[in-house]
């Protein structure tokens, strides 16, 4: 329990300063272009953010693999990089699939190539 409380007064004292600065300037009542009031900006933000993370997690996804493949290879330990790529490409999926809907495009799953 004392630990906790030093821990507490600990995270107290270094933000203090943070907290100084966001009541006392006008750090607060800044207007950037997020708080024009113009709901395009702020959705344009969250469709680039969403399809720059799923590239990201494909390009991950990537890079597990031949991680994989060169511990395999080489006889070292490859499960982990093989099960992590394979977690990146599906969520990279689901982000992909979002990115669709923010788009406003219908997302159909079906066996048709």
């Amino acid at each position: 329990m004392k630990k906790f409380i030093r821990t507490i007064g600990y995270a107290a004292a270094q933000l203090t300063p943070v907290l100084a600065i966001l009541l006392f300037t006008n750090v607060l009542l800044a207007q950037g272009p997020i708080f024009t009031g113009d709901a395009s900006n702020l959705s344009n933000i969250i469709r680039e953010s969403l399809k720059l993370m799923a590239i990201v997690l494909f390009c991950l996804g990537a890079v597990g693999v031949a991680w994989a493949i060169y511990n395999k290879m080489t006889g070292k330990e490859w499960g982990n990089q093989a099960f992590g790529s394979l977690l990146s490409f599906a969520f990279g999926t689901i982000v992909a699939v979002f990115w669709q809907l923010a788009q406003g495009r219908a997302v159909s799953v079906d066996t048709n190539f």
